[in-house]
């Protein structure tokens, strides 16, 4: 019945193309369990969509009939995928026309529509989907129904991958599955020995009883109290009737019994093969897993010996480094064996370019001029030497400007010696050190030789008048070019030196560099120790490891001495399951026995619902044929809740026959 808290919905289709897209969304959304049953299944797209959800492990159950048409897709691919294909034979039962699938036991799609490429695109169809809780239980029970008929009249046993993903069992519960197939089996026998009956005469009757009465539902009832008489009349066995029934239940005790044993027996060697794939199992994940924690092991102690070792071992160095450097750290001494002979050097250096370059101003700037009064004078010039000690006396007679022009000539030069004075820029000393030698003091030894030939040209001593290539070939030029340079290399390394001196003697410079080398070692020992720390933390990650290994291989101890007494346990309780289910078994083989013995055999109330789908066959097939499709479709429906409600009211008020199981 359909509670109060589920509400019914329930739709009639009747376009082909919405048919097939309803069909094809109700599959998409299955999620553990499709049942079709169709007369013809050749629509190649629903197949695919089927394959897909038997792939996806939801639980596939089909019923086809057996001819020519359904060979043209490959139901083995199903097959192989899990899922249970039976085809019904034109014979026993009559021609298999049913149309309906069955979704997760929540809904049903039902009415005239075959899963064929011929239904989908050329016929006109028509099916109900609903979601009507008895409708969904008696399609299922009509579907098993059917399927176990046909599985009998093979002489097949279900197979447990036919079964329902809701009745498939677990092994312990083998006792019980094993006794309520059999109790199914029986059921089933005594509903065929005992519903066999004209199925297409029913369908006749149906369509008659229609066209008698235009489709009215309304005189339904009492059409289906007619077909509840008739059944209720088949019930009632005839003595040969229960011979063979005898016999058969005879028969299937001894093939379910036989069935029980084997089953036990296979699940057996299962539990013994799987016992012993799970103890080799945890034998090898011990061996995995000792080996792991050995491994781990290893790996810490390479860390603490090679790693950690090496890194406190270079932290502890640079400490003692750092130790020394602050306790060590003194003024070095003053190196007078240097100061002395490099302060001479440049004092005398200084002494001999100021004598020497004092000489060439004089020669450059007073010379001529002194040379030309002596002359006039009838007086012996001045001689004319590069190093002249009385050139300095002879220009400070001239007056202040005479010792301004000597200081500023002679720091020309000095100035190009001793610049790193005023910068520390390399380039620029390089620079101004060779405009100095090359620049300066050539143009020096130009102008003093060019002085020395004028004077020699006043007095006589050559009659050339001075030309500019004269001065390459001018001894003079050479010399006072020689003497000029030497000095001032000779000035620069010796100055050089002595600030070297100086700066050695800097407390600053020498506290700064102690204190930057204090400042590295310090960050190497930062460094140094944040490497042990991140060894440390991998030590304590790899003993976590082995904490966690160390338990799971307790717990594997534990489960491979546990399997042999869970594999004799479950030997036990298969024995004590052989014994009391062959007792339950012969029991309930008496029981049925008795049943046909008195006349009270039980049946499913399945055969009930099954006469009165086909007396609805042939009541429908009357509406097709007369009335537009709209008009058939409604008239069906209302004919289908008649149907509903003389089931519930026959059941629900107790006047159906004790015998006929609900």
């Amino acid at each position: 019945m359909i509670t109060s808290q589920q509400s019914l919905e329930q739709e009639v289709l009747q376009n082909n193309k919405e048919i097939f897209a309803r069909i094809v969304k109700e599959l998409e959304g299955a999620d553990f369990e499709i049942l079709i049953a169709s007369a013809w299944f050749t629509d190649d797209e629903l197949f695919d969509i089927v394959k897909r959800k038997a792939a996806q492990h939801v639980s596939i159950q089909l019923i086809i009939a057996d001819n020519q048409e359904n060979q043209k897709l490959n139901f083995e691919e199903l097959v192989a995928l899990g899922a249970s294909v039976n085809k019904i034979k034109s014979v026993g039962y009559g021609n298999m026309n049913q149309k309906f699938c069955v979704i997760d036991k929540r809904i049903a799609l039902h009415g005239s529509y075959n899963w064929s490429v011929n239904a989908r695109k050329n016929n006109h169809e028509s099916i109900i989907v609903t979601n009507h809780t008895e409708t969904v239980t008696s399609l299922i029970n009509t579907f098993h129904d059917i399927n176990q008929k046909a599985l009998l009249q093979s002489g097949e046993i279900i197979p447990e991958k036919a079964l329902t993903a809701e009745s498939k069992i677990e092994k312990h519960t083998a006792k019980e599955h094993a006794i309520s197939e059999f109790t199914k089996v029986l059921d089933s026998m005594i509903a065929a020995e005992i519903g066999n009956f004209d199925r297409t005469m029913l369908g006749k009757q149906g369509y008659e009883r229609s066209k008698f009465n235009n489709g009215d539902h309304q005189v339904l009832t009492k059409a289906l109290d007619t077909v509840y008489s008739v059944f209720i009349n088949d019930i009632d066995v005839v003595d040969d009737k229960k011979r063979r029934l005898m016999t058969k239940i005879d028969e299937q005790e001894i093939i379910s019994t036989n069935a029980f044993e084997e089953n036990l027996s296979l699940q057996l060697q299962s539990a013994e093969a799987e016992a012993e794939n799970e103890a080799l199992n945890a034998k090898n994940k011990l061996i995995n897993l000792k080996s792991e924690v050995e491994k781990n092991k290893q790996n810490i102690e390479s860390i603490n010996i090679n790693k950690i070792a090496f890194h406190e071992k270079s932290t502890n160095e640079i400490k003692e480094k750092v130790r020394n450097a602050q306790r060590d750290f003194i003024s070095p001494n003053f190196k007078w064996y240097e100061f002395i002979p490099v302060m001479f050097a440049n004092l005398c250096l200084l002494l001999y370019l100021f004598i020497f370059y004092s000489s060439a101003c004089y020669i450059l700037l007073f010379a001529v001029e002194d040379s030309k009064a002596a002359k006039d004078a009838g007086l012996d010039p001045v001689p004319m030497e590069i190093f002249n000690p009385k050139a300095l006396g002879l220009t400070i007679e001239k007056g202040g400007s005479g010792i301004l022009f000597i200081f500023l000539f002679v720091s020309i030069p000095l100035f190009c010696a001793l610049i790193k004075l005023f910068t520390k820029k390399q380039w620029v000393i390089v620079l101004m050190f060779l405009f100095g030698i090359l620049l300066v003091d050539t143009a020096i030894a130009y102008k003093v030789s060019s002085a020395i030939y004028q004077m020699k040209y006043l007095t006589g001593e050559t009659s050339d008048i001075w030309r500019l290539d004269m001065a390459y070939k001018d001894p003079n030029f050479y010399l006072v070019f020689l003497l000029g340079a030497f000095g001032l290399i000779l000035l620069k390394f010796a100055f050089e030196k002595l600030m070297s001196i100086f700066d050695e003697r800097n407390p600053d410079i020498v506290t700064l560099k102690n204190d930057l080398l204090i400042s590295q070692m310090q960050e190497s020992i930062k460094l140094e120790e944040e490497k042990t720390i991140l060894l440390k933390d991998e030590i304590y990650s790899i003993v976590r490891i082995n904490i966690s290994l160390d338990a799971e291989y307790k717990i594997t101890e534990i489960i491979l001495t546990s399997i042999p007494s869970k594999l004799n346990l479950l030997k036990e309780l298969k024995k004590t399951d052989l014994i009391t289910g062959k007792q339950h078994v012969r029991d309930i083989a008496t029981i049925y026995k008795s049943h046909v013995e008195n006349d009270h055999l039980p049946i499913s109330v399945d055969a009930l619902r099954d006469r009165i789908n086909i007396f609805l066959e042939g009541w429908n097939d009357y509406l097709h044929e007369h009335y537009s499709i709209l008009i058939a479709i409604e008239k069906s429906r209302e004919a289908f809740d008649t149907a509903i409600d003389w089931q519930n009211e026959k059941m629900s008020g107790s006047q159906i026959d004790k015998r006929i199981k609900i």
